[in-house]
């Protein structure tokens, strides 16, 4: 998932959240219906538009985490021609930048409009600490936080038990898909009453096959071809069957086995860019130093 997308999602499922982030009362969401809107009779399609109930504006809503010269141009005119077809004379645009640095550099034609108050661009590494902001605006600056910084904040978020723990859950598994639920809860610090529910997921049963789905095939079939070796020694029918099953449950034995250490092992980088020697990985996860050193 691109971080974009994770900040639409954002919208999606906490839509208060982008009206406190651009000054308004959060309960106007409610007035809001947010939709990604295909544009007629072209190939532009503009991904967050929160469309207006009631007699209000219009907001046309970018996240822009990446460099593009053409930015602007393209973006107005996704707007303009949606101005045209839809008929709307109420309307501000709002653009979410990680950083200043990543605005195309190249405002020439632009700045007009850019300085109106139909434009509002927002840095988000520029608002004040997520500590000091209300917890829908924090939660989302947690997507651009450093890694480290992520999880000690998340933790905080945590242990208020704020509503928001689901988003949370999705910022984690995005930014540390590699590490197992039980890693996250337990760097979290939350309660485990929250295991069953993150095991629900989409997110978690995604990250979840990847990490041990392959160990598991590689055990299958090596208990297979142990238990097909077994029957061929005894040489009868009823020794290759007796074989298979045992190879079977060999096999399924060896597949969770191996598909728990594997996803284990995924863990390892990302415990290291956290500061954790070899020896406390091995020591937490439960795996051989030897191991833990043949990770790359």
């Amino acid at each position: 998932m691109r971080t974009d997308k994770l900040a639409y999602l954002w919208f999606q499922e906490v839509p208060q959240g982008f009206f406190a982030l651009i000054g308004r009362d959060k309960s106007d969401a409610e007035f809001y219906d947010f939709k990604s809107v295909e544009l007629k009779e072209t190939s532009f399609r503009l991904d967050g538009v929160f469309i207006p109930q009631i007699d209000d504006y219009t907001y046309f809503v970018e996240v822009q985490f990446q460099r593009d010269e053409n930015f602007y141009a393209r973006l107005f005119a996704q707007v303009f021609l949606y101005l045209k077809q839809f008929s709307i004379r109420k309307w501000r645009v709002v653009i979410i930048y990680p950083t200043r640095s990543v605005e195309q550099k190249n405002l020439e034609g632009y700045r007009e409009i850019l300085d109106t108050v139909l434009v509002q661009r927002i840095y988000l590494d520029e608002l004040p600490s997520i500590e000091t902001l209300e917890d829908i605006v924090g939660i989302f600056k947690l997507i651009i936080e450093p890694k480290k910084r992520t999880i000690e904040v998340a933790r905080q978020f945590a242990a208020k038990q704020t509503p928001y723990l689901n988003f949370i859950e999705k910022v984690i598994f995005y930014k540390f898909g590699n590490l197992t639920t039980k890693e996250i809860l337990s760097m979290l610090s939350i309660r485990e009453e929250f295991e069953e529910e993150l095991k629900k997921t989409r997110a978690y049963q995604e990250i979840f096959r990847e990490g041990e789905l392959a160990g598991f095939k590689r055990g299958i079939k090596e208990g297979l071809e142990e238990g097909r070796e077994m029957g061929i020694k005894e040489g009868i029918k009823e020794g290759i069957e007796k074989g298979m099953e045992k190879g079977m449950e060999k096999g399924i034995e060896k597949g969770i086995e191996k598909g728990i250490k594997e996803g284990l092992l995924k863990s390892v980088p990302t415990l290291r860019e956290l500061g954790l020697s070899d020896e406390e990985i091995a020591k937490r996860l439960g795996l051989d130093i030897q191991d833990v050193k043949r990770v790359g």
